[in-house]
Formats: structure tokens, sequence, C-alpha cells
């Protein structure tokens, strides 16, 4: 793209692509469903988000004319910070908010299945106070890291507060979300952390998981939360390293 174009772009643009197009008055764009209309000089956002040069990025539509022709600019902001978590990558509390809004929308929209984990570090404190914060810390971006590996990429992770996790799992019933759980604390278990021989009663980092199943355990953003933390209650007092399904 020549300079005259990556101007048109903005500041805040960390990529782009441009198409030339050819109608004498609104844009049509041919990257947007049914070729929508851009009138020329505006933006419209055609996704909340994507991935462009590893970051995530909105994608936004740009109709411009220059030297006589008629362009629609594909722009890419970064929004990386605002959605995730500094320290591990995981998306943030921000972000879930949103995504669980939107995928409920859309399990009631077309009937579909919806899941929620709420997953929380056991002893974590422990661990904390016996090898140091910044050792903590790498816990947290370890286990981030092992959790990713073992969720499909329709699956999003976030992470909730301190050493706590929520995974979003669309078209996922109980049954198959008590499967993933079981996997992602296996997984875990069998994951070698620096010195938890030392630090952990069970000389293993182990989670527990509560599992919220929509609509049965809730029909708003709120009430599977609270439920899938009930149930994550009920597996600590169960003695820890345990998945447990909401019950109402």
């Amino acid at each position: 793209m020549n300079e005259a174009l990556k101007n048109k772009v903005g500041r805040n643009a960390v990529g782009e692509k441009c198409f030339e197009v050819y109608h004498d008055d609104n844009i049509q764009c041919p990257l947007c469903p049914v070729n929508k209309e851009i009138p020329l000089g505006e933006i419209i956002t055609v996704e909340s988000d994507g991935v462009f040069n590893g970051k995530i990025v909105k994608i936004k539509h740009k109709a411009i004319e220059l030297r006589g022709k008629k362009y629609v600019l594909e722009i890419f902001e970064d929004i990386t910070a605002a959605i995730t978590d500094d320290l591990t990558g995981a998306y943030n509390r921000r972000k879930l908010k949103e995504d669980l809004k939107e995928e409920i929308e859309r399990a009631e929209r077309y009937n579909k299945k919806l899941s929620v984990l709420m997953l929380d570090i056991d002893w974590f404190k422990e661990y904390n106070d016996f090898h140091g914060h910044q050792k903590g810390d790498e816990l947290l971006i370890r286990l981030v890291r092992t959790i990713s590996y073992n969720i499909r990429f329709t699956d999003k992770l976030y992470r909730y507060g301190g050493e706590e996790f929520v995974v979003l799992l669309p078209e996922t019933g109980e049954e198959e979300a008590k499967e993933v759980a079981e996997k992602l604390r296996s997984k875990i278990l069998e994951k070698k952390f620096v010195g938890e021989e030392k630090s952990q009663p069970t000389k293993n980092i182990t989670v527990s998981i509560g599992i919220a199943d929509y609509p049965k355990d809730g029909s708003s953003s709120t009430e599977l939360i609270h439920a899938a933390d009930k149930a994550l209650y009920e597996a600590k007092r169960a003695g820890k390293n345990i998945v447990k399904v909401s019950t109402d």
C-alpha cells in the first residue's frame, strides 16, 4: 500500500488491507455480508475481535476516495491489552462478561448447548507463601498454557481473579463438559511444577472445578457464574482436586 493510503488508515491501526471498488455513490463493501454499503468516509465495525500478526484486533472497514478512485480499507485495531490479563495472556473478566452474554443469546436463538467451567488452584496461598510471588506468577502462566493446550479452538479461557479461571464451552452439554473438566484436572495433576512437592499438602499442584450448564443451571450470565462458583465451592468442600456439577 502506498503512503497516501496508509495515511488514510489512522494511527491506531496495526495493519490494513486495501480493496479498490468502482461505485459512484456509497461503496458496497466486498468484504461484508450482503455487500453492506459504507457511506464515503465512514467506518463500520465488522467483527468484535479477530487475530492479525499475533495480536487480538478489532476489525473495521472504512470507505475512502483517493485520486479519483474509491477503496475499502480493512483496518486492524490492536485491542489486546483491553481484553486480556497482563500476566497470563488469558482473556480477562471484562471479556468474559461480553462473551458469555453473546453465547447465551446464541444458545437461546439456535437452541444450542453451553457450559461454563470455574476452576481454582488448590492451596495456591501455600505455594505463594512458600516460594514467593514470582514463582506463583510463573505457576499461573504455566497453568494457563496447560489449559489452553487441552481445550478446543472454539473454547475460551478467562482469568476470573487471583488463581480462579473460567472456561467457556460453546455447544457443549453437561456430560461433555464433565469430560473436559476431568481431562483438565488430570492434565494439571500430571504436570510437574517447580517446588510443588515442598509446599503442597498433596505434593502436587491440583485444581478443583465447578460446572454449570445452560439453561438448566441458569439463563443469565450472573446465574451461570453463580452456579459454577457454587459447584466449585462444593468441590473444595469435598476434598479438592475434584470436579463437581451444579445441582441447584
